[in-house]
């Protein structure tokens, strides 16, 4: 974590922990920081975080399964069952059987979803380009390579 030193008490660094120098505790407390501030801000349009995540998906991706949706939000399947049950009855999503496999649920936005998107993007936008100010392109795109290169690491237990 960091070079070896001496603390007060005359332990090497190696077992006194810095939260600051533990990459997690910065992962974990920004993670924290930009979903507070998101369900802030979609608040404001009657969107939570959940709700909010399962309609980019879907947008995203034009329609997803249910468990599409759970591997790219996760999220577990009946969490997202509900949250899918919670949009359909706001009118934000519509779910169908898959042509292919009758026992897939698929889920698309209705125009009120699509209109619900609409709304929550730019509200988003200001926190994730708040989020970023003073980085440059490339270093946000080193810093997406380097957690998926940590992801894929963990992956790998």
């Amino acid at each position: 974590m960091s070079p070896t030193k001496k603390s007060a008490a005359g332990q090497s660094d190696e077992t006194v922990f810095h939260r600051e120098e533990f990459p997690f505790y910065w992962i974990v407390n920004v993670y924290a920081r930009y979903t507070q501030t998101v369900e802030i801000a979609l608040k404001k349009i009657a969107l939570d975080v959940s709700r909010f995540r399962v309609l980019m998906i879907t947008h995203q991706y034009g329609e997803a399964s249910i468990s599409q949706i759970s591997e790219y939000a996760l999220a577990k399947m009946p969490t997202v069952t509900k949250i899918v049950g919670r949009l359909r009855d706001d009118g934000l999503v519509t779910t169908a059987s898959s042509e292919r496999d009758a026992r897939v649920t698929v889920v698309m936005l209705t125009e009120a979803g699509q209109q619900k998107v609409a709304e929550a993007m730019p509200l988003v936008g200001k926190i994730f380009d708040k989020g970023f100010k003073g980085m440059s392109a490339s270093q946000v795109e080193k810093m997406n390579q380097s957690l998926a290169k940590v992801l894929d690491n963990l992956n790998e237990l």
